[in-house]
């Protein structure tokens, strides 16, 4: 590639799956590629193999155009300065090692890094559901529950990279504990693990926040009651976030926030009903439009930021 519009070579690690893509300025996924990601085998293996798979998409692209940047969104905490990870409950064994030199001497570029949920938080500005807002918030509700902070345009990490950790603040003092070993947080009673460590704990037999789901939907009153519980937990957290951030929009994404889509109304009514009054009207809530590929697009507004070019949804007319 040696012609054409700027391109940018991205990934985003997840504790289950690695995803690499070739990206435009524009939001547009050129070429895209996934392998697990067994973090298990330590962070050595697998950055070989993800310089491997990100090495092979760029080759695969068949657009012309140089690709000027590369960038990592990663389940975190991670520092983004340095690319280290600090105790990462999803990535076992990652803690204080960087895959940014295997990555960055595979690739001949500089290798950016930045927590998933800060990056897709940073994508929603630029082409999701905040297109232009310069105060937003992203909450992940999945295996776990992550958030990204937007302030004055800017995303919020922290001292250390820390930032975001919505997922660990008390919504239930005394519940049960993550696996971070927080007692009563948000993840341990609203994320997909939480859900299902709430059916153990009940002695029932669904194997996922998704199966709970399904039951619920067929009228299991079981099931309902935890879906019930997760909403109402969710909604304490939200009016939570609202009071300390004041945002313009709060974006939720993940797979637990697909199952609570029939139960939309119910959260935003339950949030409101714990908000501050000045929320009496509505609170910001929406789900967002750029499904999985939320932390992709947000480490490709960091790889374009890194070369000084601005990425952005094209105008629609």
């Amino acid at each position: 590639m040696m012609s054409g519009d700027p391109l940018v070579l991205v990934a985003d690690i997840g504790g289950t799956s690695m995803r690499a893509a070739v990206v435009d300025a524009r939001g547009v996924l050129i070429e895209r590629a996934t392998i697990a990601t067994e973090p298990e085998r330590g962070l050595a293996d697998a950055a070989g193999r993800l310089a491997v798979l990100m090495t092979e998409v760029r080759a695969n692209a068949a657009v012309p155009g140089e690709v000027v940047a590369a960038a990592v969104a990663t389940a975190g905490p991670v520092d983004p300065a340095t690319g280290k990870y600090r105790f990462p409950p999803n990535l076992p064994g990652w803690h204080d090692e960087t895959m940014v030199p295997t990555l960055s001497e595979a690739l001949g570029l500089p290798v950016h890094v930045g927590h998933d949920a800060t990056l897709a938080a940073l994508a929603e500005t630029r082409f999701g559901a905040g297109i232009g807002m310069r105060h937003l918030l992203y909450v992940t509700v999945s295996t776990g529950i992550g958030g990204g902070i937007i302030v004055d345009g800017r995303p919020v990490t922290g001292a250390h990279g820390g930032a975001g950790e919505v997922g660990h603040m008390i919504v239930a003092p005394g519940g049960p504990s993550c696996g971070a070993g927080c007692g009563g947080c948000l993840e341990a009673v609203a994320s997909g693990s939480g859900i299902v460590a709430e059916v153990r704990r009940r002695g029932l037999s669904w194997d996922s926040a998704k199966g709970v789901f399904a039951a619920a939907a067929e009228g299991d009153a079981a099931a309902r009651e935890i879906v019930e519980s997760t909403v109402r937990h969710l909604a304490n957290g939200l009016a939570s976030l609202l009071a300390i951030f004041d945002p313009e929009l709060v974006v939720l994404g993940g797979g637990v926030t697909q199952g609570l889509a029939p139960y939309w109304a119910d959260l935003e009514r339950l949030t409101r009903d714990v908000a501050l009054p000045r929320y009496a009207g509505g609170v910001p809530l929406a789900r967002t439009s750029l499904g999985g590929d939320a932390g992709l697009l947000g480490a490709a507004v960091l790889a374009f930021q890194s070369a000084g070019i601005e990425a952005r949804a094209a105008a629609r007319g």
